[in-house]
C-alpha cells in the first residue's frame, strides 16, 4: 500500500508539474511515464496468460481435531520473473453454509513452479467443499493488477469425527460391495445406500463406514423416499425413521438456508467459530532449486545505488551550476560500492561496523571542519543565488572557497545521502520512503528554477525506476518457514533472483525508452493541454495564493515572491507571451493616501514606447540623454523630466500636493508604481523617459497632484509667460512628438479611417479624439475575458482589429495607442495599476487605505498633451475614470494557461476570486513542494492511526490491529518474525526487550490478543484503550535490536 501511494504521488507531482509548467522536460516526463505504463499493461496481460495452477487435497478423509494440507501447484510459464502472485482459495462448509476465504502469496522466477501448502484443522465433522477463487498478479512495477484465467477447480473433503475414526479400526475389511454382512444386516432392507451426492445432509452419513471405505456413504430410508414422491405423506413417525432423529426429517422438507457471510482467513491461529475451521499455517515450498548468484547481487545493489547516487549529484550540479571536482566521482562510486557490500554482511558486524564508522566520520568532519563549511557555504551560494534570482528572495549569497573545499563538503555530505539510499532502495525495498526522499530534492530544484541536464535526469529515473521495481518484490519471511530450514533458503535465493532480475530490467528499460520519447513523443504532447484546464484552475488558483501567502512567513520574509500583472506585461510588454496562471487573492500593493481620492489613482509600471510587430519595447533611454542635453535641465535630466508635471503644477504654490504611500508586498520588484503627476526623489532610476526601476529598501512616498487639480492648474499657466520649467516642457513634448507618433506597418486600412474621421468631425483635441477612438472600439469590438489568441508569428493588434475583433485591456490599449498616433498624438502603452476610489477606506488617524490584490492589474493607454504632460486614457469598455464614475469594470479574466496571453486589468468577476498572472517557473512548484511535505504528513498520520488500531470495524479487529504492530515493532527489534505470539520465546523476548513492562503487563498482552482473536465480540473500548497504552510503553521502553543467539538463550533460560 505505502509503495502505491508513493507511486501515485509521484506521478500526480509530475502531471501538475507538466500542466502548469509545460517545459520541455517534464513534458518529455509525461510522455516517458505515458510509455510506461502503456509497457506495464501489456506486462501484466501477457503474465496472466503464462500462470498455471493445480488444486491438490487430502485422497483420505480427514479426522476432525487434526491438520490437514491443501496445496496449490503454481507455474509459470514464461521466462519473466513474476514477483508477486496472489491465490484466493474458498472453502465452503456443505452443512453450515460458511463461506471461508483463504489468502496465499508466492513469487515465481522464469520458468519456474512453487507450492503453497495451507494448514488447516476442523474442529467439526462434515463436508468441505476447496475451490480456486481466483488468481491475481501484478506487473513488474506494482502499477496494474490482472487476473489469471485459471481453469475451475474443485475439491471435496470429508471430516470424520473422532469417534467414528477410533471404532473403524476395530471392523472387519468391507466385502467386494464395499459394505460388510452385519452392516446390511444391521440396515435389515430398511435404507438404500449409496455414496453422497450434492444436497444430501450430513445426518446422513454413515461414519463407520465412510472411515473404512474412504468414501462418503449415505443411508436413506426407502420408507421416507417412497413417502417423498407420495403426495401427502407423513414423515415424522420415528418408527419410520429407526435411529435418525426427527431432526433429519424436518430437514429434509425445509433445508436451511444457506449464510451468504465470507470469512478470511490469513493469521496464524485465526478460526471460524461457526465452521470450526482453523487456520494453522502456510509456507511457500519451492519445488526446483533456484542457483544462488551473490556476485550478481552485489553488482546489481551497486548499479542501482550508483545510479541514484550520480543521477542525484549529477542533476544538483548541472541544475545550480555546481562545479564539481573530477576527484569526487570515484569516491562516490566507491562509497556505492561500500554500501552495497555493507548491507550484505552479517548482521553483527554490520552493526559495530556502522558504530566504528559513524566514530570515523564525526572525527574526520571534525577535523575538516573549516573546509567543510567553506565548501558548504560555497555550495549554498550557488543555490541562493537561484533562489534570489527566480524567486526574488533576499537569501545572503556566500563569495569565495575553492575547488578542493567545495569537492571535500560533497564528499563528506554523500556519504550518509549514500547511505541513507542504500537503506530506502537496497535494505527495505520501501518505494513510499524513497519516494519521500526524493521527491522534496526534485521539486526544490524545479522551484528554484534549475535547469538540469537530460542524461542526469534519465540516469536519476532510471535508478529510481529500478528501485520501485526491486520494492514489488517483497521478503514475505513468514511463508518460507523457519529460517534455519533448506526451504527458507531457497525462498531466500529466488527472490533476490526476481528482485534483482526485475529492479535491472526495469533500470534498462527506462534508458531504453528515453531516447523515442524524448524524439517522438514530446513534440506531440508539447502542445498545450487547454482541455484539463477548467477542471485544475481553481486548484491552481488555491494552491498558488497559500503558497504566496505562507512562504514570506515561514522564511522571516526572506522567500517573498513576486507577482506579475498581464502575463508578463509588467515585466516586458509582450503582447503574446504565455507562461502565466491565475491566482486568488494575493496582496500585490498597500496604499495610504493623505487625502480621500476623488478619481482612479492609476500607478505607472511598464511604460511600452515603440511596437516591433508582437511587443512593446520600452523607451530608449539613449536616445532620451542626448536630446535631454540640450534642454538646461539640472542634476539628473531623468527625475527632473519625469518630475515636470508636479513642479509646474506647484509652481505658483496655489494648490497643495497630497501624499500617497505604496507598499509593495507581493507586486514584481522590477518596477516602482507611482501615480502621474508625482515628484520623484533622488534615490529613484529612470529608464530614460519610461519606467522607474523598482526598490526594496523602502515603502514608496510620493508627493503627487491628483490629474483633476493638475489639469486645471497647468491650464491656467497656459497664458502665462515661460518659465524655465514650461520652455522645458515644450522641448520635451518636442522629443515626445518625434519618438511616440510612430505607426506600425501594414495598418493603412486603419489609417484611411482615422484621416476621414479627422477630416471630417474635425478632430484635433486630445479629449475629442479619445472620445471618438472609445467609441470605435466599443461599438466594432467585444471584451471578452477568454478572447483567441492569434496564431504563432502573427501580429497580435492586427489579429485583435481585423480578425477576432474580442480581447481585454491588453487588446484594447494597444489599439488604442496605435490610433492615437494616426490622429498625430504621442501616445504610449502602459501597465500597471488602477485604483478606483471606492477602494479607499479611512482610517482612524485620517488617512486613506486601499489594499490592491491581482484583479487590480491593468492595462491602458497615455497621452502626451503639450502644456500638461503625459494623461492616461481609459479605452477598455465598461471602465469609466471620471472622478463621478472612476470603478474599474469586473468582468471575468480569461483562463491564461495554455494561452498566449492574458488580459491585464482589473477584469475579474465580482462573484469571483480576484485572480493575477504569475510566472509559473516562480510560484506553482513552490506549492508541489508544500503538497509533497502534506502528502508525507498524512500518510505518517494514516499510518499511525493504522498502527493504533483506528478505522477498524469492532473492537476485537482494532485489539488485534494494535497488538500487530507490537508484534512487527518486536520483529523490527529482533524477534525472528515467525515466533508464534503463544510461544515461550516471544514471552522472553518481550521481556528482554522491554524491561520496565511488568510481567502481568506482559500476560495481560497476550490475554487481550487471544481473547481478541478466538473471542467474538468479547472486547469493549476499555481493552483496545489498554492495548493502545502497552503500545506506547513498548515503543519508547524497548531496547533496540539483538541476536538470535541472545533470543535462544533467554527462552532457555
Amino acid at each position: 500500500m505505502a509503495g502505491k501511494l508513493g507511486r501515485a504521488l509521484v506521478l500526480l507531482v509530475l502531471l501538475a508539474a507538466v500542466l502548469i509548467t509545460q517545459a520541455p522536460l517534464a513534458v518529455f516526463l509525461l510522455a516517458f511515464a505515458l510509455v510506461l505504463l502503456v509497457l506495464l499493461r501489456l506486462d501484466a496481460a501477457y503474465l496472466r496468460r503464462q500462470v498455471t495452477a493445480e488444486l491438490l487435497v487430502p485422497d483420505k478423509p480427514v479426522i476432525q481435531g487434526e491438520d490437514f494440507t491443501l496445496t496449490v501447484r503454481l507455474r509459470n510459464r514464461s521466462r519473466l520473473p513474476i514477483p508477486a502472485l496472489v491465490v484466493l482459495l474458498n472453502a465452503a462448509d456443505e452443512w453450515g453454509g460458511g463461506q471461508i476465504t483463504l489468502r496465499c502469496a508466492a513469487m515465481l522466477g522464469g520458468k519456474e513452479s512453487a507450492e503453497q501448502r495451507i494448514t488447516l484443522n476442523a474442529g467439526k465433522s462434515g463436508v468441505w467443499s476447496i475451490a480456486v477463487r481466483g488468481i491475481t498478479l501484478r506487473d513488474h512495477l506494482g502499477v496494474f493488477t490482472a487476473a489469471c484465467p485459471a481453469a475451475a477447480q474443485s475439491r471435496s473433503i470429508c471430516v470424520l469425527p473422532a469417534a467414528a475414526a477410533g471404532k473403524a479400526k476395530a471392523e472387519t475389511a468391507p466385502d467386494e460391495d464395499g459394505d460388510e454382512a452385519d452392516t446390511r444386516a444391521a440396515l435389515g432392507g430398511s435404507y438404500e445406500l449409496r455414496e453422497y451426492r450434492d444436497g444430501d445432509t450430513i445426518k446422513q452419513v454413515h461414519w463407520k463406514l465412510s472411515a473404512k471405505l474412504d468414501r462418503l456413504m449415505v443411508r436413506e430410508p426407502l420408507t421416507a423416499l417412497r413417502a417423498a414422491l407420495t403426495p401427502g405423506g407423513d414423515l415424522d413417525g420415528a418408527e419410520e425413521w429407526g435411529d435418525f432423529p426427527q431432526q433429519a426429517a424436518k430437514h429434509r422438507k425445509n433445508p436451511p438456508k444457506r449464510k451468504k457471510e465470507r470469512t478470511a482467513l490469513s493469521r496464524r491461529g485465526a478460526a471460524d467459530p461457526g465452521s470450526g475451521l482453523k487456520f494453522v499455517d502456510r509456507v511457500l515450498v519451492s519445488t526446483q532449486r533456484p542457483a544462488a548468484h551473490p556476485a550478481l547481487w552485489l553488482a546489481a545493489d551497486a548499479a542501482l545505488l550508483l545510479a541514484l547516487t550520480f543521477g542525484l549529484l549529477l542533476v544538483l550540479s548541472t541544475g545550480f551550476g555546481i562545479a564539481v571536482p573530477l576527484w569526487v566521482w570515484p569516491a562516490a562510486a566507491a562509497f556505492c560500492a561500500g554500501w552495497a557490500l555493507f548491507l550484505r554482511a552479517p548482521q553483527a558486524l554490520r552493526r559495530w561496523g556502522l558504530l566504528a564508522g559513524v566514530i570515523v566520520y564525526l572525527v574526520v568532519l571534525f577535523i575538516c571542519q573549516r573546509n567543510f563549511l567553506a565548501g558548504a557555504q560555497q555550495c549554498a551560494g550557488n543555490i541562493a543565488q537561484s533562489l534570489n534570482a527566480r524567486l526574488g528572495s533576499t537569501l545572503p549569497v556566500a563569495q569565495g572557497g575553492s575547488a578542493a573545499q567545495l569537492g571535500l563538503f560533497l564528499l563528506l555530505a554523500a556519504l550518509p545521502v549514500t547511505g541513507a539510499l542504500a537503506a530506502a532502495a537496497l535494505r527495505r525495498a520501501d518505494a513510499l520512503l524513497l519516494d519521500l526522499m526524493l521527491l522534496p530534492v526534485v521539486v526544490l530544484l524545479a522551484l528554484a528554477g534549475a535547469a538540469p541536464a537530460v542524461p542526469a535526469c534519465l540516469l536519476l529515473l532510471a535508478g529510481w525506476m529500478g528501485a520501485w521495481a526491486a520494492s514489488c518484490s517483497v521478503q514475505r519471511r513468514a511463508l518460507w518457514g523457519r529460517r534455519d530450514t533448506e526451504n527458507y533458503r531457497q525462498n531466500l535465493c529466488r527472490h533476490y533472483n526476481i528482485q534483482k532480475s526485475a529492479a535491472l530490467a526495469v533500470g534498462g528499460l527506462c534508458l531504453a525508452l528515453a531516447l523515442p520519447c524524448w524524439w517522438l513523443l514530446r513534440p506531440a504532447l508539447g502542445v498545450p493541454l487547454g482541455w484539463l484546464q477548467p477542471a485544475a484552475q481553481r486548484v491552481e488558483s488555491a494552491a498558488l495564493s497559500t503558497a504566496i501567502t505562507w512562504l514570506p512567513r515561514v522564511s522571516g520574509g526572506r522567500l517573498n515572491i513576486q507577482v506579475e500583472a498581464a502575463a508578463g506585461g509588467v515585466a516586458d510588454g509582450a503582447l503574446n507571451q504565455g507562461g502565466g496562471i491565475q491566482v486568488s487573492g494575493v496582496t500585490d500593493l498597500a496604499l495610504t493616501a493623505s487625502d480621500k481620492p476623488e478619481e482612479t489613482v492609476y500607478l505607472r509600471g511598464f511604460i511600452g514606447g515603440s511596437y516591433d510587430g508582437t511587443t512593446w519595447q520600452a523607451p530608449d533611454a539613449d536616445a532620451f540623454d542626448s536630446a535631454a542635453m540640450n534642454w538646461k535641465t539640472e542634476d539628473n535630466a531623468r527625475l527632473t523630466i519625469a518630475s515636470l508635471p508636479f513642479l509646474r503644477t506647484a509652481y505658483d504654490g496655489t494648490a497643495q500636493p497630497q501624499t500617497l504611500t505604496v507598499e509593495r508586498i507581493h507586486a514584481d520588484t522590477q518596477y516602482t508604481y507611482a501615480p502621474y503627476n508625482a515628484y520623484w526623489g533622488d534615490y529613484y532610476t529612470i529608464q530614460g523617459d519610461g519606467a522607474a526601476a523598482g526598490q526594496t529598501a523602502q515603502d514608496d512616498v510620493f508627493l503627487y497632484y491628483p490629474r483633476d487639480t493638475a489639469q486645471t492648474q497647468l491650464e491656467a499657466r497656459a497664458d502665462a509667460d515661460p518659465s524655465v520649467l514650461d520652455r522645458m516642457e515644450a522641448s520635451y513634448a518636442a522629443y515626445a512628438a518625434s519618438r511616440y507618433t510612430a505607426v506600425p506597418d501594414g495598418y493603412d486600412e486603419l489609417q484611411t479611417l482615422c484621416d476621414e474621421a479627422k477630416k471630417d468631425q474635425k478632430l484635433t483635441e486630445a479629449a475629442d479624439i479619445g472620445d471618438y477612438i472609445r467609441a470605435y472600439l466599443n461599438t466594432n469590438y467585444q471584451y471578452n475575458a477568454s478572447a483567441p489568441q492569434p496564431p504563432e508569428g502573427a501580429d497580435p493588434i492586427r489579429y485583435f482589429l481585423t480578425e477576432s475583433k474580442q480581447g481585454y485591456s491588453v487588446q484594447f490599449a494597444s489599439a488604442a495607442v496605435v490610433m492615437f498616433r494616426m490622429f498625430g498624438l504621442p501616445a504610449r502603452y502602459v501597465v500597471g495599476y488602477a485604483a478606483p476610489q471606492s477602494l479607499f477606506t479611512q482610517q482612524e488617524n485620517g488617512s486613506w487605505h486601499a489594499i490592491l490584490q491581482d484583479d487590480n492589474a491593468h492595462a491602458w493607454a497615455e497621452v502626451y498633451i503639450s502644456g500638461q504632460g503625459w494623461t492616461p486614457m481609459e479605452m477598455t469598455p465598461g471602465v469609466l475614470v471620471s472622478a463621478q464614475q472612476a470603478d474599474l469594470r469586473t468582468d471575468p479574466l480569461p483562463e491564461t494557461q495554455g494561452q498566449d496571453t492574458a488580459p491585464a486589468a482589473g477584469e475579474s468577476s465580482a462573484n469571483e476570486p480576484a485572480t493575477t498572472i504569475v510566472p509559473r517557473s516562480r510560484l506553482v512548484l513552490a506549492a508541489l513542494l508544500g503538497g509533497c511535505l502534506l502528502a508525507a504528513a498524512v500518510l505518517l498520520v494514516l499510518a499511525r492511526r493504522h498502527a493504533m488500531g483506528y478505522g477498524r470495524g469492532s473492537c476485537n479487529a482494532r485489539v488485534l490491529a494494535v497488538f500487530g504492530s507490537i508484534y512487527r515493532l518486536l520483529v523490527r527489534r529482533g524477534l525472528p518474525p515467525d515466533t508464534p505470539s503463544d510461544a515461550p520465546e516471544f514471552a522472553a523476548f518481550l521481556q528482554s526487550c522491554v524491561p520496565t513492562l511488568e510481567p502481568q503487563d506482559a500476560e495481560a498482552l497476550l490475554a487481550l490478543a487471544q481473547a481478541a482473536q478466538f473471542g467474538a465480540g468479547t472486547m469493549t473500548e476499555q481493552d483496545t484503550d489498554k492495548m493502545r497504552k502497552l503500545y506506547q510503553v513498548i515503543k519508547h521502553t524497548g531496547k533496540r535490536k539483538q541476536s538470535q543467539k541472545s533470543v535462544e538463550k533467554q527462552s532457555q533460560e
